[in-house]
């Protein structure tokens, strides 16, 4: 089962996989603004793993600089349980609130 969530407001918050199975979610991201999204829950969470995180930029056949992309984060079941994961789209050298947070609900069976 592979499932996908795109960041909008009407973005898929909850998950139901089985162990072992993945899903993925794409966040729209710039990273040359200084902000990336963060996974700040992660030591809490016993019932999924990262498998990986990575960034794509925009196709820009203008070459404009600084016009952003999506970040994909791929995550697999480990444990049976349910949990909620925090993504917060942050400066990782700030420490006020995040810009956006994201919380997904996944039910490992």
């Amino acid at each position: 089962m592979h499932s996908k969530i795109k960041n909008s407001d009407a973005m898929k918050s909850d998950y139901e996989i089985g162990l072992g199975e993945s899903f993925q979610i794409e966040l729209a991201s710039n990273p040359t603004t200084g902000y990336a999204w963060q996974w700040t829950n992660k030591d809490a969470i016993l019932n999924v793993e990262k498998v990986e995180s990575k960034y794509t930029a925009t196709d820009n056949p203008k070459g404009m600089v600084g016009s952003g992309g999506t970040e994909t984060w791929k995550f697999k079941g480990i444990k049976s349980g349910s949990e909620t994961l925090k993504l917060e789209y942050k400066r990782a050298w700030e420490s006020g609130a995040a810009a956006e947070v994201k919380s997904i609900n996944v039910t490992v069976k």
